[in-house]
């Protein structure tokens, strides 16, 4: 017998869902030499934006190598579209959606960690940088022409209310407090059996990837896999009474002896 879930589960192995499928599969993988291109794609970006507050006229020329591509692209799209006027859009469907949703979801992802993970900032921001212009492109294929408009007015709304809710979660909260806030608790437990133990497992910890755990001073640090730009960035424990080494990295207090530490930069 079929049931609802088996047919949900069938329609995810349908063309239009392997590529939201796919950008799951990069949030949800916190390194990797995908991860590494995103993280440099985000460098990038944020050097470009750097460097168009502090010399606006120079960052354009600067950027002419990089938006070749995509300004070749646009005359074929603007080509295409004097010959054959775009159609108006259907209504976004669940796939679209739900990369927009993963998409965001990155975002967020990317600041709710010491230092930022510059890999998922990477996939977020060009994942809503470029999704509508795929959507806008897709209706224009005799496919989706010919296919019904998904139903429920609804969907319109779906996209703005996301991209409000991305906007309002990193502009007016601190991911990174919020989440360590509900992490706490599990964290605190695996820290002091370390210590106990004198062994700091690496690994998923409270929803975290731990990686290079090492004991310092009378406590015990962290790093977070996927953070960081030049140096790791984590968190340290250090129990009441005690204090963090002077020389070994950045320290920033949280309370009841827990900090988000930063190496001293590579470079």
């Amino acid at each position: 017998m079929i049931t609802d879930r088996t047919v949900a589960l069938r329609r995810l192995t349908l063309p239009g869902y392997r590529g939201p499928l796919l950008l799951a599969a990069v949030v949800a993988l916190p390194e990797g030499g995908l991860h590494r291109a995103m993280k440099l794609a985000a460098m990038v970006g944020g050097m470009f934006l750097s460097l168009l507050r502090v010399v606006p006229t120079m960052a354009p020329l600067m950027l002419l190598p990089i938006a070749f591509p995509f300004v070749l692209i646009a005359v074929v799209v603007i080509g295409a579209t004097v010959e054959r006027p775009l159609t108006r859009p259907r209504r976004p469907g669940a796939s679209a959606l739900l990369g927009l949703a993963l998409g965001c979801a990155a975002v967020v992802l990317g600041f709710s960690v010491p230092g930022w993970d510059l890999g998922l900032l990477g996939v977020g921001g060009l994942t809503l940088v470029g999704l509508p212009l795929a959507w806008l492109l897709w209706q224009q294929w005799p496919v989706a022409r010919n296919a019904e408009s998904p139903s429920g007015r609804w969907r319109w709304a779906v996209a703005p209310l996301l991209l409000a809710a991305t906007v309002l979660t990193v502009t007016q909260t601190d991911p990174a407090e919020t989440r360590f806030a509900l992490a706490r608790p599990a964290l605190t437990g695996w820290a002091e059996h370390a210590l106990a133990t004198g062994t700091a497992d690496q690994g998923w910890v409270a929803g975290y990837r731990v990686v290079g755990a090492e004991f310092t001073g009378d406590g015990v640090r962290f790093a977070i896999g996927g953070t960081g730009a030049f140096a790791p960035h984590g968190y340290a424990y250090f129990p009441p009474g005690t204090t963090p080494p002077t020389k070994r990295g950045y320290y920033n207090p949280l309370g009841n002896g827990w900090y988000d530490w930063e190496e001293y930069d590579r470079f």
